[in-house]
């Protein structure tokens, strides 16, 4: 009974981890859409995605950037540990993409490398 509840604490907090950092990236100049997802393998591991898709004439390093910091701030609920895969592409060119590693990051870093990144004023 005790793993089944906390699956489901983990479920319901990704819920609303998604929801929020889904609306802070949504405010962002340039940003079209956003895909956020939220994983958690039965307790063993936890990982989030983050597909942003940006306008056309939208400057993807400057989308990147930005979102970045709006999923740093809205992330609060998240634990630092989780990984995040993090890909921005402009609309109808998904191939042609950048992720955190435009900002020396690692292509999935984790939440906490993302928040210090957002508080690094780089």
């Amino acid at each position: 009974m005790g793993l089944l509840a906390s699956i489901l604490a983990a479920c319901s907090s990704g819920s609303g981890v998604v929801k929020d950092v889904d609306s802070a990236m949504r405010q962002v100049p340039g940003v079209v859409t956003t895909a956020t997802t939220y994983k958690n393998s039965a307790g063993m591991s936890t990982s989030m995605g983050v597909r942003v898709t940006a306008a056309p004439d939208a400057d993807l390093k400057t989308v990147l950037d930005g979102t970045l910091r709006a999923f740093a701030k809205s992330s609060g609920s998240a634990k630092g540990t989780i990984s995040v895969a993090f890909y921005v592409f402009t609309d109808g060119a998904e191939k042609n993409g950048i992720g955190p590693e435009a900002y020396g990051m690692s292509v999935s870093p984790s939440v906490d490398e993302i928040r210090e990144f957002a508080s690094s004023g780089k």
